[in-house]
């Protein structure tokens, strides 16, 4: 692998705290990664795009798509992303460097998992028989950490990525989390803007009251409606055509719940709001 020969870099996604970088610190290599560029970054020492090329739809920047129009299994970019990653001159690195492209360069994928081999949970089957666990990454800047751990990088800045959305937050932000525990461990400075919830709580557990404590009695009145709609709406469907009184008698309880059902989502939503 090569050895950097800076000891300090920074991984930037597209979230609004990229600005956060201290761009002036020169003894800071700056990273990006897929179409961040239409950002317009002061500086970029290095990029990474580890999706597969023939995957990726391309969309004009003036009319962006609808994202319930993109085909599973592909990643959209902009119009012109191929063009742009084939005319840097900083390292371009990708599953699969192309000869074409003279700054591309082969993400050395084998090389990183054999660093951090030793780092990963052990498994227990049913048996009872222990084994070395899988590794475990599912994010490019979960890559693009691995990777800068294993080139020995000492100070490891994360600007840009959030990872609050439902599906990051489920499935990307506890292993980059998790990645960013080890490089701590292994006494590398990590530095994360503060805005970002990455590595931090609202509250400390069994001392402080639960940030969104104040959420769980409308979270219980919603369940309670829905709970109460289904039941209204299975006793409908029971009903014998002929019990048109009775039938609608229910249909306008059911009609009464939905709109309480939204009045209590509304609540939930603003006081959503208040807490954050």
């Amino acid at each position: 692998m090569e050895t950097a020969t800076l000891k300090k870099c920074a991984i930037l996604g597209t979230a609004a705290s990229w600005k956060q970088c201290p761009w002036g610190d020169k003894d800071l290599e700056i990273f990006g990664l897929n179409d961040a560029h239409v950002l317009g970054y002061p500086r970029v020492d290095a990029w990474w795009d580890l999706h597969p090329l023939s995957a990726f739809v391309f969309y004009d920047r003036n009319h962006p798509p609808d994202p319930r129009t993109i085909p599973a299994g592909t990643y959209l970019r902009p119009q012109g992303h191929l063009e742009w990653l084939k005319k840097q001159k900083m390292p371009v690195y990708l599953q699969q460097a192309r000869p074409d492209w003279p700054s591309s360069r082969t993400f050395p994928k084998d090389e990183v998992l054999a660093f951090w081999s030793k780092f990963w949970p052990w498994r227990v089957d049913r048996h009872g028989k222990a084994s070395a666990g899988k590794d475990y990454e599912v994010s490019s800047p979960s890559w693009m950490l691995m990777w800068a751990v294993a080139q020995g990088y000492t100070e490891i800045h994360i600007y840009g990525i959030h990872l609050s959305t439902e599906w990051e937050y489920l499935q990307q932000r506890p292993n980059l989390e998790f990645l960013i525990g080890v490089a701590a461990g292994l006494g590398i400075k990590i530095v994360l803007p503060d805005i970002v919830p990455i590595c931090q709580a609202k509250f400390t557990y069994g001392y402080e009251t639960k940030a969104d404590a104040s959420l769980q009695p409308v979270q219980l009145q919603i369940d309670s409606l829905k709970r109460q709609a289904q039941k209204t709406h299975a006793a409908i469907m029971k009903l014998p055509w002929w019990a048109r009184a009775e039938k609608a008698d229910l249909q306008t309880r059911l009609a009464h719940l939905d709109i309480e059902l939204k009045d209590a989502h509304d609540d939930l939503a603003r006081e959503r709001v208040r807490v954050n």
